[in-house]
């Protein structure tokens, strides 16, 4: 019996770990984006996480983007990068509070110079860790321009 228990608490504290950070949902910051105004400087970081790390911490993923193209959830290709308002771009982004190292979120950062009003709605891709192949889970967005 004893040895059954030593057994049972090696396999938990091996798991536990890839639990914690394997498990879950990915989450987008911030669920909902200020309002812009034309003509003036648009600059929002929205981060990715999983357990609020980098979803690619612990894990052997070779490469992480997070971008308005990628892969969907059934593993198809999106590209809504077309969608951002003119003059704003989303790129990769270091910074404070951000990864590197992976124990931080993954970055991008929603910046640019809005020209034109209206409102816009675009897709963001993350590749899921968890999955085999090429997967992507989507977070949707919707930027509003003032004039």
């Amino acid at each position: 019996m004893l040895g059954r228990l030593a057994i049972i608490g090696v396999l938990t504290a091996a798991l536990l770990p890839a639990a914690a950070h394997g498990g879950g949902r990915i989450v987008f910051k911030p669920t909902a984006l200020p309002v812009g105004h034309v003509g003036v400087p648009y600059r929002v970081v929205i981060q990715v996480s999983l357990a609020g790390h980098h979803p690619a911490f612990g894990k052997d993923y070779p490469s992480y983007t997070v971008a308005c193209f990628g892969a969907d959830p059934q593993g198809g290709y999106i590209d809504d990068c077309a969608k951002l308002p003119p003059g704003v771009r989303l790129n990769p982004y270091e910074g404070p509070g951000c990864a590197p190292p992976l124990q931080k979120p993954d970055c991008v950062i929603l910046a640019g110079k809005p020209r034109k009003a209206g409102s816009y709605t675009f897709r963001i891709s993350a590749p899921d860790v968890n999955s085999v192949g090429v997967r992507g889970i989507l977070r949707k967005y919707t930027l509003v321009i003032r004039a």
